[in-house]
């Protein structure tokens, strides 16, 4: 099963989920970044799963459509800011659950509790599209590096950075800051990178868990997020460190948008 994950333990932690509520991250994938991965998604729905999703979320409804939802309510559902992402400890070897997630409010925890409840539909309707629609929205997140960093700097953004002479941060750069300045249309960016996902990677892609993903992002805000930024701040981004984000960013939307096809059609496609 893809979407297998080790249960988390339900220690008492109240404190320190109050301590760590400061350390959210002030966005994800940017608007945009979430509607490109939820098409290239839609794009790998077989018929079953497009027909069930138009039973839960109405005629006509997209991916894209759903796919930004859970970044606009969170104003008036503020319980739901932990939910879009993980901190590890700088040391951490490996993804350990009951040390970064002992409220089973992170990102990793979450999206599996969504699976169940689109998957089971015991729920009433519009509890399990709020599932559906957390779900989309997760898997973005999920392969955003710096939704799986560090507590200390709230996942970059306490990182001052300057990109192409504009002040901004390490996680605003990573959101929405690449994307702004390569992408000008989305849907024929999108269609451009579902035709740039060779057979190969789709398959090896494919594979995994949750939270083997989860340590992915985490293995890639080490070693292409944080690895090679200037020592000193605020942090000018160069073009080759801008160069190397954006390859490691364009594959990610097609990786998220790849493995959430492959979620849903496990949910609905048999």
């Amino acid at each position: 099963m893809l979407i297998r994950l080790t249960a988390c333990g339900h220690a008492c932690a109240f404190l320190a989920t109050l301590l760590l509520a400061g350390a959210v991250p002030a966005w994800s994938w940017g608007p945009a970044g979430h509607r490109i991965t939820a098409q290239i998604a839609e794009k790998r729905l077989n018929s079953q799963t497009r027909r069930r999703l138009e039973l839960l979320a109405g005629k006509g409804s997209t991916l894209a459509s759903l796919a930004n939802w859970a970044d606009d309510i969170r104003e008036e559902r503020p319980e739901t800011a932990r939910w879009h992402y993980i901190n590890m400890p700088p040391d951490a070897t490996e993804l350990d659950l009951d040390r970064d997630c002992p409220s089973a409010d992170c990102i990793t925890v979450k999206a599996r509790e969504f699976v169940g409840i689109v998957r089971l539909g015991l729920k009433a309707q519009e509890e399990r599209l709020d599932a559906l629609r957390f779900l989309i929205h997760l898997m973005g997140d999920l392969h955003q590096p710096l939704h799986a960093g560090f507590a200390h700097d709230r996942g970059g953004n306490d990182i001052p950075i300057v990109f192409h002479g504009e002040e901004s941060t390490l996680h605003k750069l990573w959101d929405s800051d690449l994307l702004g300045k390569h992408i000008s249309d989305e849907d024929l960016f999108a269609a451009q990178l579902l035709s740039e996902i060779r057979p190969q990677d789709e398959k090896r892609w494919s594979r995994g868990h949750l939270k083997e993903w989860t340590w992915e992002s985490r293995q890639l805000a080490l070693e292409a997020v944080y690895d090679g930024l200037p020592t000193e701040g605020p942090k000018t981004i160069d073009d080759a460190y801008s160069r190397r984000a954006w390859k490691v960013a364009k594959e990610q939307l097609a990786k998220g948008g790849i493995r959430l096809a492959v979620i849903m059609n496990e949910i609905w496609g048999h």
